[in-house]
């Protein structure tokens, strides 16, 4: 797993794909596994949240590595698509991410060069497109700015797998 990157996503080899461990560093993998772990379908239709956002959040713990990962509703602009994205989270991210299929569901006629404004859970706050190169190419990351911003407390219960984040 060294030089996997901050999420311990491994790329997908054969025997990954033959059940030897799950290979979570894909879009269709968030379609199909992680929505039947959060009960909820990846990028289906959400309802805008009022400013300030609806807490806690409660997640899963997933992947080979149990990353903590939580569904919210995201907005580009106000009369864009407003849609659930599933969203790693990641303290040592400086920023939140979202990769090209989650920009295409959020109806960006082309994936944006730079940094873009973008509500999460009721929060503008800005995004980046994920590292094209790197080893999750559209996996979208909630990072620490983000984080920080909302003053979030994390809790992690390991042995239930799953996880809440909470407004402080």
């Amino acid at each position: 797993m060294f030089n996997a990157g901050p999420y311990d996503i491994v790329q997908s080899t054969p025997s990954m794909l033959q059940g030897d461990q799950p290979a979570c560093n894909k879009h269709i993998n968030l379609q199909e596994e992680a929505s039947g772990l959060l009960e909820v379908e990846y990028l289906s239709t959400a309802v805008p949240v009022e400013v300030g956002g609806e807490w806690p959040v409660h997640g899963v713990l997933y992947g080979p590595c149990k990353r903590p990962l939580v569904c919210l509703p995201t907005q580009l602009r106000n009369n864009s698509p407003c849609v659930k994205v599933f969203y790693l989270l990641d303290t040592g991210a400086n920023v939140c991410e979202l990769g090209p299929t989650a920009f295409s569901a959020l109806g960006a006629g082309a994936v944006p060069p730079r940094a873009t404004l973008a509500t999460v859970n009721g929060v503008h706050c800005h995004v980046n497109l994920c590292a094209q190169d790197g080893n999750h190419p559209d996996i979208p990351v909630l990072g620490a700015d983000f984080l920080t911003m909302m003053s979030a407390v994390l809790t992690v219960d390991y042995k239930l797998s799953t996880v809440s984040l909470a407004h402080s």
